[in-house]
């Protein structure tokens, strides 16, 4: 017999969780962290999402102690957008190994061990949030030499490994700072990434810098005609010295592809330094501006004219040894596209395919210097519009490549007005706001109209960008995803549901039960961080179908948003890994359904007629 103070539903089957299975992984398995010190004192940190599982990047947190170790600049992977009703779109990590490699700057003299610290928190795809996880590693610094063999990470952002990482010794990539470029490096799409480094470098040979050495290639075409020899034999000839003086350049491309590859580390802790990306910025920033007309950039005559007359001899030996003279002039030309392509191959840690990449960006930019030096001159390209419109194209993309430099040291709100900037000021260079009848529109017909058209839209867009990053936006996909998710939040109660109450630990539950007795009850989890919670309160709850199906029903939402010892108790006592979670329980006490995930309006409505009404 209950004493008269006690719970009436203290030991009620209520109390007990529902003997079945949990279809979800415990957090230990749905989510894990990892941390090792490489050599140099580049420490390698892993977060591991289990399939259909996902990570929030902006729920990772990273920390050292003692004070005397501190992180040098790091920046997550961008991860991937995934839109969620009442909160937004959220960058997650899905199913992934996501590895990051930071340098740890110590002041005075490095101590024995140093602990690292992470905090993360996700959630099942199917539905279910875990509270925030904290996981340490005690690390042992390195010397300054790569002489202690650590186990390496996986060097990209890879699907979950159901095996402890293959030990490599070739540094990883910051998984997703170059997620298109890696994906296809390191994965299935190598073909489609060398076709780009190609692209690349046929882009590379209409700027400025390439251009003049087409006549240092003619006169070594020239250097050794015969007169004495065929059309068919003379174009021949000057196809094996134009290949020989490309193939100079290549495979001076290709060294620096493998130097940069095998000291990876080193150019990736350079880089991450917001002083070098503010120079390199401005390094495109400049080069930009030279497309644009507003200055020369190109070699000097001098220079031009020494090798011109060194290559008068026209053998292929001389040839080849041009080519890379040619490639080490060119370079400094190009440093700033070059620092980028050398910087993700130092990423990828690849000596291989670092090579045959800057090999292929090379080749590019040597297809038209062979094309050229075969017709010995009958196909040499005549500067004009249209070497201007090429310029100009890759003008806009150095500058865009700039802001994305600057957007892993810039707030998202700012890079967004950079985008913006950029897009307007794009609009412009196409014609957006030329008269439609003034005479050289006329006199160029509908490409004209159609370049216009389009620049119409690219200042729209520019706008759109403008106003998100006026509001707070940080998704150039998205710009205008804050007054969305405003219009969403407005419909959405800023706090739990008025008619549910409110419960924070399990004698607050219990007495909630008692005051209910005789009359059904829903009892839902939910925590402020829980992002399916505000699905469920959107999607669910506000529907106005089972906002009438609930009208018979008393409400009692148990709150776990303090990762305390309370709510720890709670999730532990019914046997849930984390909300939202939804318990039917009849007018008689007892507990029917107990449902983890989320719960669309049309299942709830069916599982509430199922286990209620029936």
């Amino acid at each position: 017999m209950l004493l008269p103070s006690q719970p009436a539903w203290a030991n009620a089957p209520f109390l007990s969780p529902m003997a079945s299975a949990s279809p979800f992984l415990a957090p230990a398995k749905a989510f894990r962290f990892k941390a090792h010190m490489a050599p140099n004192n580049i420490v390698v940190l892993q977060w591991i999402a289990a399939p259909k599982y996902h990570l929030y990047r902006n729920r990772i947190t990273v920390h050292l102690t003692p004070s005397s170790a501190q992180l040098g600049p790091y920046t997550l992977p961008p991860g991937k957008p995934m839109r969620i009703p009442g909160v937004g779109t959220l960058a997650v990590y899905e199913g992934d190994t996501t590895t990051i490699r930071v340098p740890v700057h110590f002041t005075g003299r490095p101590p024995k061990h140093i602990q690292v610290t992470s905090s993360f928190q996700g959630c099942a795809n199917a539905g279910v949030c875990y509270p925030l996880e904290t996981k340490a590693y005690t690390l042992t610094p390195t010397a300054a030499t790569p002489s202690t063999a650590v186990m390496n990470t996986t060097s990209r952002t890879t699907p979950h490994p159901d095996a402890s990482p293959a030990v490599q010794t070739h540094p990883a990539l910051a998984s997703g700072q170059y997620s298109q470029f890696a994906a296809g490096l390191n994965g299935s799409q190598i073909p489609l990434t060398l076709l780009l480094f190609f692209i690349a470098g046929l882009g590379l040979a209409f700027t400025p810098c390439i251009f003049p050495m087409i006549p240092i290639l003619s006169s070594l075409v020239v250097g050794h005609g015969d007169a004495q020899m065929s059309t068919r034999q003379s174009r021949r000839h000057a196809f094996w010295i134009s290949l020989a003086y490309v193939l100079g350049m290549a495979l001076t491309y290709a060294v620096a592809g493998v130097a940069a590859a095998a000291t990876g580390s080193y150019l990736q802790a350079f880089f991450q330094n917001p002083w070098v990306l503010s120079g390199f910025s401005a390094l495109f920033v400049l080069l930009a501006l030279s497309m644009f007309g507003f200055y020369a950039l190109q070699m000097p005559t001098a220079i031009q004219s020494r090798l011109s007359r060194y290559g008068k001899g026209g053998h292929f030996s001389s040839a080849f040894i041009m080519g890379i003279l040619s490639a080490l002039i060119v370079g400094p030309c190009v440093a700033a596209p070059l620092a980028g392509a050398l910087l993700f191959i130092a990423h990828t840690g690849n000596l291989l395919l670092g090579g045959i990449a800057l090999f292929l960006l090379a080749l590019g930019m040597g297809v038209p210097l062979l094309v050229i030096g075969t017709s010995a001159g009958h196909f040499l390209p005549k500067a004009g519009a249209w070497m201007n419109g090429v310029k100009a194209i890759f003008g806009v993309v150095l500058l865009g490549v700039a802001i994305w430099f600057l957007s892993r040291i810039l707030p998202g709100p700012l890079t967004l007005a950079l985008w913006a900037a950029l897009a307007i000021i794009s609009s412009v260079y196409m014609g957006a706001f030329h008269s439609a009848s003034n005479a050289q529109n006329r006199e160029h017909g509908g490409w004209k109209h159609f370049a216009q058209g389009f620049g119409l839209l690219v200042f729209a867009y520019g706008i759109a960008l403008g106003i998100g990053a006026l509001a707070g936006g940080t998704l150039v996909l998205e710009p205008l995803a804050p007054f969305v998710d405003r219009d969403v939040t407005a419909t959405t109660p800023q706090n739990a549901t008025p008619h549910f109450t409110m419960v924070r630990s399990l004698p607050q539950l219990q007495a909630a039960l008692t005051a209910a007795k005789g009359h059904p009850l829903l009892v839902d989890f939910w925590a402020k961080w829980c992002v399916e919670c505000q699905r469920m309160d959107v999607e669910t709850y506000d529907n106005p179908r089972v906002e009438h199906a609930l009208q018979p029903l008393t409400l009692i939402r148990v709150d776990v948003t303090a990762s305390n010892a309370a709510s720890r108790e709670l999730l532990h006592h019914f046997q849930l890994f984390g909300p939202p979670a939804v318990l039917l329980v009849n007018p008689d006490g007892r507990m029917v359904a107990q449902y983890e995930g989320y719960e669309g309006p049309e299942t709830l409505l069916q599982h509430l007629q199922q286990k209620l009404v029936n």
